[in-house]
């Protein structure tokens, strides 16, 4: 796990300071023929990836990219999986940064999925901290980063403003925010745990302040069987999860809420905000009335401002199949992510900021407080990441949808994440 101070540095490169950046990624000099023209690309969620591509097909006339895309991520990489291990994957997709999940870089990479990346020209100025989530096992990078996203508190500017409420800056505040939102029938957090990959959100907000900000090196300790979660504050991240739920900060039956209605809880103002990746922005606007803004603020876990720390990490990564099809057609997409115009399209168009070069990129209020939280140190990588293999995730996922139908505890949820990051070190 890396220290918020390190990861600051690399993103002061990547996405603040981008003139001093060593990094290229304009036109590349990867060569296509005529007859190679047809790439086909595969993403979770459709609409910044449909942008890049039309933007490649602009700006590289005569090519076509076949694209598939699937709204849900858990479908998503057990399609890809299975693609992947019949020979039919497409030559491009999205993936997860570093490890913790089936479509996660290290993941691939150590099953031999992915393409060796290691010799393109953005390739060379990627940070020690970029590397360690685009690599392989073996060190060969094999992912371009794309953006860097982070979870907090996103908010309906337009909905909070007409409650008169503040955003809640230390967790007392969050109680009494919830307390005094519920008195004025408005949802103070909209939750989806009815998609897995929901369920996550929360606890990795919580553990920044109350676990990894303050010691970084826990992840790294667990694997020298020196720390656990059930022995750590993890233990206390999940009881806040639970006592938020016993408090109304969350809408009714989470379980049986799935992300599109969560977001059109937050983007029709029924919820006034939601512990989430800034990206859903992108989605809860589809649902809210014209001049709707967000904005973003970390989400506290102490009983001091000063003590929270905002997950931070790179979010989406792209790949190329070991066995493409076309592989020379493939490596100009992966030129083009790299790009600044690539980046700074894809970073707009998810809500997020992005990951390498871009001095054209501005952000707004969503994106500032990352830049902020970035640059003071209060920064930490997703838990997940660093986790060894994606067991860990798929148990604390499943464990939380139990946890809060009551079939489970904590000291359960933990002890199934404990069992299963140790059957990997």
């Amino acid at each position: 796990m890396k220290s918020g101070k390190t990861f600051a540095s690399a993103v002061c490169c990547l996405a603040v300071a981008a003139a001093a950046c060593s990094t290229s990624g304009g036109g590349g000099t990867t060569k296509v023929t005529a007859s190679d023209q047809v790439l086909t690309l595969a993403a979770a969620g459709q609409g910044p990836a449909k942008a890049a591509v039309e933007a490649f097909q602009k700006a590289n006339p005569g090519v076509t990219v076949q694209t598939s895309f699937t709204e849900d991520d858990a479908s998503y990489q057990q399609q890809l999986r299975t693609q992947l291990s019949s020979g039919t994957a497409p030559d491009v997709f999205r993936m997860w940064p570093g490890g913790g999940n089936t479509m996660a870089v290290r993941d691939l990479g150590a099953d031999g999925m992915l393409m060796d990346l290691s010799g393109e020209s953005w390739a060379g100025g990627l940070s020690a901290d970029l590397k360690a989530v685009t690599s392989d096992p073996a060190g060969k990078v094999v992912a371009v980063p794309v953006t860097i996203g982070a979870i907090g508190a996103i908010w309906n500017d337009q909905a909070l403003a007409k409650t008169g409420l503040s955003k809640p800056a230390t967790w007392p505040e969050v109680l009494a925010f919830c307390k005094d939102a519920k008195a004025k029938n408005v949802v103070p957090f909209a939750l989806g745990l009815k998609s897995a990959w929901v369920t996550q959100l929360v606890p990795y907000a919580l553990t920044a302040s109350l676990v990894y900000g303050p010691n970084p090196q826990f992840t790294q300790q667990q694997k020298d069987g020196k720390a656990t979660f059930a022995k750590s504050e993890w233990k206390q991240a999940m009881d806040m999860y639970l006592q938020m739920r016993d408090a109304g900060c969350f809408n009714d039956s989470p379980n049986g809420v799935g992300y599109d209605e969560q977001m059109q809880l937050l983007g029709q103002g029924k919820a006034l905000g939601a512990v989430h990746v800034l990206s859903a922005v992108q989605s809860a606007l589809n649902f809210a009335p014209q001049g709707t803004t967000f904005s973003m603020s970390p989400f506290p876990a102490t009983d001091s401002a000063d003590g929270t720390y905002l997950p931070v990490s790179v979010g989406i990564v792209y790949g190329v199949n070991a066995k493409a099809k076309n592989p020379a057609l493939a490596k100009r997409f992966m030129e083009f992510l790299a790009s600044p115009e690539g980046q700074a399209l894809y970073a707009t168009e998810s809500g997020s900021s992005p990951a390498l070069s871009s001095p054209s990129f501005k952000a707004d209020a969503l994106q500032q407080p990352v830049l902020d939280a970035v640059n003071a140190g209060k920064s930490t990588l997703y838990p997940d990441q660093g986790w060894p293999n994606p067991k860990v995730q798929q148990e604390h996922l499943t464990s939380i949808q139990e946890l809060f139908n009551g079939t489970v505890d904590v000291p359960t949820v933990l002890g199934r994440m404990d069992k299963a990051f140790g059957e990997a070190k």
